[in-house]
């Protein structure tokens, strides 16, 4: 189970993810992690997700608007796990 990005497309998407998630709060779960933010991030965090799909295709997206703020989960094989943990910990 790979990304099927180059590395610099890794690397770019990477902190695309990083922009989008910075400040949020995170919580692991079954196989992933729930992430929470402000709900004015929906539309980057959508087309975010969407693009995951084309290149990682494995990854499970479920997002939960929920008054002010949104609730991303992230599922991932456990093959999958170190490239989700890459991508998706945000930063303070």
């Amino acid at each position: 189970m790979a990304c099927s990005l180059t590395s610099a497309a890794f690397s770019d998407r990477a902190q695309e993810w990083r922009t989008v998630l910075a400040g949020s709060t995170s919580e692991p779960i079954d196989d992933g992690l729930r992430l929470t933010l402000p709900v004015d991030r929906a539309g980057t965090v959508t087309e975010l997700a969407v693009a995951e799909q084309g290149c990682c295709p494995f990854y499970d997206f479920r997002l939960h608007l929920d008054g002010t703020v949104l609730h991303l989960e992230v599922r991932s094989p456990v093959e999958g796990a170190t490239i989700l943990a890459e991508l998706f910990t945000p930063s303070s």
